[in-house]
This record gives structure tokens, C-alpha cells and sequence, in this order.
């Protein structure tokens, strides 16, 4: 059984609860998750499934769309409303054009120092076991990056509805709070909602309930998505059977004898670019990278197999 699951994970799971569900509907096949959605959010949560559990850094890469709330004036010790209160202050009187403007400055490419309560692990221990032992360690800020941050709602004079498309290792509840900071009273996430990650969407997404009671009766292999499902815009690459054995048997292949063979139908090459290789039977088998050697000469190197020969 390999593919993606799109699961809704509910408010009060954590994503390891969820991915050890599946395990025991289906107990025989390898599952993880691809990225952590904290226990206190819903939405969007991928399972990867067999042999997709190869695939999580391409679908780790892919940018996040999340519905969230920020609390203006009390801030926490998590960033999100189940922390410990740290602080109060007094909210001034904004508009809804005061948050626009705010709002402006956090789009693009900002920095974030991971929240204590977070997985990040630091000399081979989680953030979060540092924190629930009372310690504050010294975390470097990471570069992310903001593609839109839209003001849905102002509720005056604390609650603030936004949506937020990122990147990969976003905190919406850090950005909560550095918002809350720059406007000079605090503030906390209070509501968090993954709506989309990459081609994996909210209305696509299957309940808990919907994945069966037991292991005889689940419904998961009905559910799920191909291996490919997370290529689906890039081109793709047809080849002989022989060659594709031969690539995952760790070959390289010339650019040049594939355009011979098979002419203006082969993808141009980029250097860097990865491809899902296909058989002449349309079976995914493999991701491979377009490389550039000495004389500017292309090969095709595989990536990761996924087919057994």
C-alpha cells in the first residue's frame, strides 16, 4: 500500500496521534506525516504511506495556507493561547488600515527565532524538552518567507483574522507574536486552521472517522493518492524499460543518447531538475536530476527509486 493520504486532522490530536491511527488500521505498512501541525490546530495533515514515505523532503518543500486569529494584548509563553500568560498590555486604539500596514511589512522574506515550545532539536534534544525543564537556550533565527498575509476580520480592539501562505518552516504563532510585538502591546495566536500544503487542500481532506473503525473494515486503500500525486506539474519522462532498470540500478544516463533515441519528445534538461520517470506503461518508477558534467554535457541521475525490479 503506498500513496498520500490527505487527512483533517482535528483540534486535540497531535499529528503523531494521528499518524499511530493509521499504523493500526493498517500495521504492516511503514507511515509518517509531512509536517506537524500543533495539537491545538485542525486542517490539513498528509500521511505518507509505503513507499511515499521516500518522497517527504518534496512534499516538506511545498508552501503552507493557514486561516489564523491573533490576540492583541497578552502574550504567552507558547505564542498560542495554551501557554502560560506572560504578559499584558494595554491595546491602543487601531484601525483596520493600521493592521494593513503591519500587515505589508511581514510579507516576503522575514526572520523567525523558533519558539521554545517546538520540535526544532537543538544538541540532540526538542526545543520543547528543554522548555518544559525550565530552560531557555540560545536558537538562531531562520529565514522564511511570507507570500501573502490578508487581514480577513478586525474585531477592534484584540482579535485580528488574517490568512498567511509560507514557506516551509513557518511559525504562524511567532508571527503572532512578532506582530503583537511591533505594534507594541503583545499578542498571542488563538486559532489556527492549515487550509492547504502544496496540492493537498482542505475540502480534499478526509475525516478521522472516514479512514474506518478497524483494521478489517478501513477504507484507507479506497482514499488514497498515487506516489506521483506530488509531481503532477512537472514534466515528465517516458522511457524503455531497460533504461529505467538501468537507472535504478544506480546508472547515469547521457542526454545526448536519449535524444538520439527519442528526440524533441525528451524534456529539455536543467541543470537540477528533478523528473518523475515513468515506463512506456505510464508506471512510476523513479525521481531523477538533470546534471551537468565537463563540456556542459547533461546526464540523468537517478534520485530515488521507487520500483522494484
Amino acid at each position: 500500500m503506498d500513496g498520500f493520504l490527505n487527512i483533517l486532522k482535528p483540534p486535540g490530536m497531535t499529528s503523531h496521534d494521528v499518524v499511530q491511527k493509521v499504523r493500526e488500521l493498517v500495521p504492516a505498512v511503514k507511515t509518517g506525516h509531512g509536517g506537524t501541525l500543533d495539537p491545538d490546530a485542525a486542517g490539513v495533515l498528509p500521511l505518507l504511506l509505503g513507499k511515499a514515505t521516500k518522497l517527504s523532503s518534496y512534499l516538506l518543500e511545498f508552501s503552507k495556507l493557514y486561516r489564523a486569529e491573533l490576540q492583541l494584548g497578552i502574550t504567552t509563553d507558547t505564542e498560542d493561547s495554551s501557554g502560560r500568560i506572560i504578559g499584558r498590555k494595554e491595546i491602543p486604539d487601531f484601525s483596520v488600515q493600521d493592521i494593513e500596514k503591519v500587515f505589508k511589512l511581514f510579507q516576503g522574506e522575514i526572520r523567525q527565532t523558533p519558539p521554545m515550545y517546538s520540535s526544532v532539536k537543538q544538541k540532540g534534544k526538542k526545543l520543547y524538552q528543554y522548555a518544559r525543564a525550565g530552560k531557555n537556550v540560545e536558537r538562531t533565527p531562520r529565514k522564511v518567507f511570507i507570500y501573502s498575509l490578508n487581514l480577513l476580520e478586525f474585531y477592534p480592539p484584540s482579535r485580528v483574522l488574517f490568512e498567511v501562505k509560507c514557506s516551509k518552516g513557518t511559525y504562524i504563532r511567532t508571527l503572532c507574536s512578532q506582530i503583537g510585538d511591533f505594534l507594541e502591546c503583545g499578542g498571542h495566536m488563538s486559532f489556527l486552521l492549515r487550509k492547504q500544503v502544496g496540492f493537498f487542500s482542505l475540502q480534499d481532506a478526509y475525516t478521522m472517522e472516514q479512514l474506518g473503525d478497524s483494521p478489517r473494515d478501513n477504507k484507507i486503500k479506497e482514499l488514497l493518492l498515487p506516489l506521483d500525486y506530488l509531481f503532477q506539474e512537472r514534466e515528465k519522462l517516458f522511457l524503455d524499460e531497460t533504461e529505467v532498470h538501468e537507472l535504478c540500478q544506480g546508472r547515469f544516463l547521457a542526454y545526448y543518447g536519449l535524444l538520439e533515441k527519442y528526440g524533441q519528445v525528451l524534456p529539455k534538461p536543467v541543470d537540477e531538475t528533478v523528473l518523475p520517470v515513468y515506463t512506456k506503461q505510464s508506471i512510476f518508477s523513479l525521481l531523477a536530476r538533470w546534471k551537468k558534467g565537463e563540456g556542459n554535457l547533461f546526464y540523468l541521475k537517478p534520485e530515488k527509486v521507487l520500483k522494484s525490479f
